[in-house]
């Protein structure tokens, strides 16, 4: 099973890190390493604290503590400054389809299978929760720009239960729950009630007597996920171009 970040290194064109310093950090030892972050068994690799530096406090990531290297695909997805980082993009990632291209400021471009985005066009990520593709894909969503997310993603298979990287937390839903979550939200939303209110199962800004009955229908409809990360990210999704289309997911 591929790591997150190494599909993503790979669907990128497997490039070098873009600062020298950093890269000449990288050396092809005979011992071999484990990356301290995706896993991989690696003969090139670099110490992780020279490489990443005293700047990198997301020290959580760590999945294999046990190791002080970092290999070649996880520095790059680690490194680089804005607004050449992927720190700062929402990430899908899906080998073997075709994905639209990504957003025109994002450094990476041209690239098949790899999307960066913003929450200005979040409409494929609502899409591909929806009905995941049949291999494997990964998806990460970036709020602040500040904080490393992809490399807490995890490679979901097929279109089963999947889970998503949203900032510093994981949410993990089927895309039946999805769905229905989504599209109660975006109903919702066009009633007139803010994001905060149907996170908290509020009725603010209904007017009419068949308002007030379609929003108790819809937040039945919710009401397992009241409060939730899934109802979050679903709120995030939906921007005005959602609430101005036919009500399909995109």
């Amino acid at each position: 099973m591929s790591a997150a970040t190494r599909l993503v290194w790979e669907l990128a064109g497997e490039p070098n890190v873009a600062a020298e310093s950093v890269r000449r950090l990288l050396d092809d030892s005979e011992e071999t390493a484990t990356c301290l972050i995706c896993g991989s068994i690696t003969c090139w690799s670099a110490d992780a604290g020279k490489a990443l530096g005293a700047n990198f406090t997301d020290h959580s990531y760590r999945r294999y503590p046990g190791s002080t290297r970092i290999c070649e695909a996880c520095l790059w997805c680690c490194s680089g400054k804005p607004p050449a980082t992927l720190r700062m993009w929402s990430i899908i990632a899906a080998p073997g389809f075709r994905l639209p291209s990504s957003n025109p400021k994002a450094w990476i471009q041209d690239t098949l299978s790899l999307y960066l985005f913003n929450r200005s066009t979040p409409e494929l990520l609502a899409a591909i929760l929806a009905d995941p593709p049949d291999s494997e894909w990964v998806a990460s969503v970036a709020i602040s720009g500040q904080k490393h997310v992809l490399p807490y993603a995890e490679v979901n298979h097929g279109a089963g239960q999947w889970t998503v990287r949203v900032e510093d937390h994981n949410v993990t839903a089927t895309p039946g729950q999805w769905a229905t979550v989504h599209y109660a939200a975006v109903r919702l939303r066009r009633l007139g009630v803010p994001a905060e209110s149907v996170m908290q199962g509020i009725p603010q800004y209904i007017k009419t007597r068949d308002d007030l009955g379609t929003w108790r229908a819809l937040n039945d409809t919710l009401t397992p996920w009241l409060g939730s990360p899934l109802l979050d990210l679903a709120l995030w999704t939906i921007t005005k171009e959602t609430m101005n289309n036919d009500g399909r997911t995109i």
